[in-house]
C-alpha cells in the first residue's frame, strides 16, 4: 500500500459528499458525485468512527481497491472539516450503508497521480459499511467467541477485563504480579486457525531464533489481553487465551494478517516468573553545610 499512499491522500483530501439519493449532484466545493445506493442506517456525524471501503480510478483504470487489497473495511474517524474541499464534511452528511461515487477533476488537485495528464479525472467510490459502535462490536465478538469455545470444547473462565482462558495444564508455581518478569512460549492464531506468530515453530519465523518471550507483566509491553491473561496463570501452566479485539489490536489491526477487529487465540506456556527488579535506592541527602 505504500506506493498508493500519495493517491489515497490526494483523493481523500478533496472529497465531500451529500446524502442525496438520485442523479448527479455537486458538492459545495463543486465536485460532482452520485449516491449509487442509499443506506438504511443511522446518519453519520462528527466524532463517529466509520468502517469504509475505498476504490480509486484514473479515468477507467483502477488505482486502489481496499476491498481487494485489505479484505476488510478500514476505520476512519469523522473529524471537523478544515476547508470547503474536506472529505469530512461529506461523510458527516452520509448514512450507514451509503455507496457514493465522486468525480474529481485532477487539474484541481494539489497532489496528482504521477501518470495523470491535464484534463484527466479521478473516480472515487466509497462504501460506508457501518458506523463503529463499541457495544455492537463487543456483542458481535461475544457471540463469535462463544461459538469458537463451544466448537473447540474449551473449558474457559473469563478474566475481569474479558479474556477467556482455558487452562489445559495447571502450574504449581508463582502467579505473576505487576512488574514481575515472565517467560512465555506461545503460538498465536486467528479464529479460522491461521497462525500469525509463534516462538516455537520455525516455519512461522524462518531464520529467526526460537526463544521464550520475556516481558514485565502489567507495564504495556504487550497487547492488553496478554497482560491480563498471563497474570491469571501460575508458573508451569499451559493455557489457551481467547482475546477480544479491544484487548488485542482493535480497529487498527496488526499487519496484513491481523485485520481490524480481529479476535486472537494464543496457546501459551508460562515457563518462568521472576520477581520484579528492586527499585533503585534513593540517593542519600547531602550533609548540611557547617
Amino acid at each position: 500500500m505504500k506506493k498508493n499512499n500519495l493517491l489515497l491522500v490526494a483523493s481523500l483530501g478533496l472529497l465531500v459528499a451529500s446524502c442525496g439519493k438520485t442523479g448527479p449532484r455537486k458538492t459545495p466545493g463543486g465536485i460532482e458525485y452520485t449516491v449509487e445506493k442509499a443506506g438504511k442506517g443511522e446518519k453519520l456525524k462528527e466524532g463517529d468512527t466509520i468502517m469504509v471501503y475505498f476504490a480509486s480510478y484514473l479515468n477507467d483504470s483502477l488505482l486502489i481497491d481496499t476491498r481487494k487489497e485489505q479484505g476488510v473495511a478500514l476505520p476512519m474517524v469523522i473529524q471537523k472539516s478544515r476547508d470547503k474541499f474536506d472529505l469530512m464534511d461529506g461523510f458527516a452528511q452520509l448514512s450507514e450503508g451509503d455507496s457514493a461515487i465522486f468525480i474529481l477533476p485532477l487539474d484541481s488537485m494539489q497532489n496528482k497521480p504521477p501518470m495523470a495528464k491535464p484534463g484527466d479525472k479521478m473516480k472515487v467510490h466509497f462504501v460506508i459499511e457501518s458506523k463503529y459502535s463499541v457495544a455492537k462490536q463487543n456483542a458481535k465478538e461475544e457471540k463469535e467467541i462463544k461459538e469458537y469455545i463451544d466448537k473447540n470444547k474449551l473449558n474457559t473462565t473469563k478474566s475481569p477485563k474479558g479474556v477467556y482462558i482455558a487452562v489445559t495444564q495447571e502450574g504449581t508455581g508463582a502467579q505473576p504480579k505487576n512488574g514481575d518478569i515472565v517467560s512465555v512460549n506461545y503460538t498465536g492464531k486467528l479464529l479460522d486457525g491461521t497462525v500469525f506468530d509463534s516462538n516455537t515453530d520455525s516455519t512461522v519465523r524462518p531464520g529467526m531464533p526460537l526463544q521464550p518471550l520475556e516481558f514485565p507483566v502489567g507495564e504495556g509491553r504487550v497487547i492488553p489481553g496478554w497482560d491480563e491473561g498471563i497474570a491469571q496463570l501460575k508458573k508451569g501452566s499451559k493455557a489457551t487465551m481467547v482475546i477480544p479485539s479491544a484487548l488485542a489490536y482493535g480497529l487498527q489491526g496488526g499487519g496484513p494478517t491481523i485485520k481490524p477487529n480481529s479476535i486472537l487465540v494464543f496457546n501459551v506456556e508460562l515457563l518462568d516468573v521472576k520477581p520484579a527488579p528492586a527499585a533503585p535506592a534513593e540517593p542519600a541527602a547531602p550533609a548540611p553545610a557547617k
